[in-house]
């Protein structure tokens, strides 16, 4: 083949979209769409999870924390990067670019883990409310709670609304976790001691924990609602800086409210031997150390996170139905948003017909496991694709990371089935 034959390489994109800002200031109010899926990782399985792993183990296994974050911040970099360069939305860009049926079942997949923790949550933040209010029926606070969900989920306007309010409330969240250090008596030492010297779980109860945590940070709506969140805001190759920037803020955040927790729990209830199996008896369990702030700050952090959680998990849901339908991906659409309604109605079942969608976290669970490795290897496969992303496709330490990113992913995901096949 002569050179005047040669197939000449991929134009690398063109720099487009929202510019990003320069200063921690600037970039920190032009941020949003990493907000949204702070809503779901800053959520009430992160802050149950870590409330159980530290009161049954106090600090040794915290440092779970820190590989869990840093593999949903990968694997969230690189889809937003392939969403924002291609200008295709996930589901689009893995049906075009992969195959139409992978496409799809991640889409199925991401839809029923969503359905199935959104009626957790509802039920979790009427749980939270009895527990402020409980004079109260806790059914009625549950459709109290969908009906400030529905409030949230249908602004109108554009994404931009979304986004603002979603990130104010993330960041009211990790603030209420954070006084909670000043008002029990924490063991700083033990805390670095501990936490830091990276033990290994041994026994089944400690395995199941250390792999609740992990999987919980390992969600895979998370980096698909903030590639999607990321285009509809108008966010480009341009953006990229804007992007790095956010998604890490967003996840220093979650690592502030699971160390905050870690640290008041495992100061104070681990060492008195009290097990527990939500945060909001591990507020009734820290009554008598902190006083009955402590019961109302955790049961007001739960409800919080249940509450941001509950809001975005509506537009997973108005994406990714409208992606596969090939419907606008615009959440003032009218599609969407009847979406939305739709999800926020069959949560509306639980608390009328009295079900227990706790019955259902199993199932939840396992699509989430199973699915997140499957989309780090496709997102992984498209990342380097030269004829896909031109100059924008993964570096040397980009791939360094994913593969990281991979073997965490696939390690959660092998723990967990081998626990709920095993035993």
């Amino acid at each position: 083949m002569t050179a005047e034959t040669e197939t000449p390489p991929p134009a690398a994109p063109a720099a487009d979209g929202v510019e990003s800002p320069r200063g921690f200031g600037a970039q920190l109010r032009r941020s949003g769409p990493a907000f949204l899926a702070g809503g779901l990782n800053i959520g009430s399985a992160s802050v149950t999870n870590s409330v159980l792993l530290a009161a049954a183990t106090g600090f040794m296994f915290g440092w779970v924390f820190i590989p869990a974050v840093l593999a949903v911040y990968v694997a969230t970099l690189i889809c937003v990067r392939i969403t924002v360069v291609t200008k295709r939305d996930p589901i689009d860009a893995i049906r075009t670019y992969v195959h139409p049926v992978v496409g799809t079942l991640n889409a199925v997949a991401i839809v029923l883990v969503n359905l199935v923790f959104h009626a957790v949550n509802a039920v979790l933040a009427g749980l939270a409310l009895n527990a402020l209010f409980p004079q109260v029926n806790i059914r009625v606070w549950t459709v109290v709670a969908l009906a400030v969900t529905a409030v949230l989920a249908l602004l109108p306007g554009k994404i931009k609304v979304a986004n603002a309010v979603l990130k104010y409330l993330i960041m009211a969240l990790a603030l209420s976790y954070l006084v909670s250090l000043f008002i029990v008596p924490v063991d700083w030492g033990g805390f670095f001691s501990q936490t830091f010297s990276f033990s290994l779980p041994s026994s089944r109860s400690e395995v199941l924990l250390f792999t609740a945590v992990l999987s919980s940070a390992l969600a895979i709506n998370v980096p698909v609602i903030q590639a999607y969140a990321s285009r509809s805001t108008g966010y480009g190759t341009s953006s990229l800086k804007l992007v790095r920037f956010e998604t890490g803020a967003s996840n220093v955040l979650l690592l502030v409210v699971q160390f905050a927790v870690l640290i008041v729990v495992g100061s104070t209830l681990f060492p008195e031997g009290i097990k527990v199996t939500s945060a909001l008896e591990a507020g009734a369990a820290l009554e008598p150390v902190a006083g009955s702030f402590a019961t109302v700050l955790f049961a007001v952090g739960l409800l919080g996170a249940c509450i941001t959680t509950l809001a975005v998990q509506t537009q997973v849901n108005g994406y990714v139905v409208s992606d596969l339908m090939g419907w606008k991906r615009d959440i003032a659409a009218p599609r969407f948003k009847i979406v939305q309604i739709v999800t926020i109605l069959l949560a509306l079942t639980i608390p009328i017909l009295g079900l227990d969608p706790f019955q259902w976290t199993t199932w939840g669970s396992a699509f989430n496991s199973t699915f997140m490795p499957i989309g780090v290897a496709t997102w992984w496969y498209l990342v380097n694709k030269r004829s896909i992303m031109g100059r924008y496709r993964a570096g040397k330490w980009m791939n360094v990371l994913i593969a990281v990113t991979m073997l965490i992913a696939t390690t959660a995901a092998v723990r967990f089935w081998y626990i709920t096949l095993v035993g």
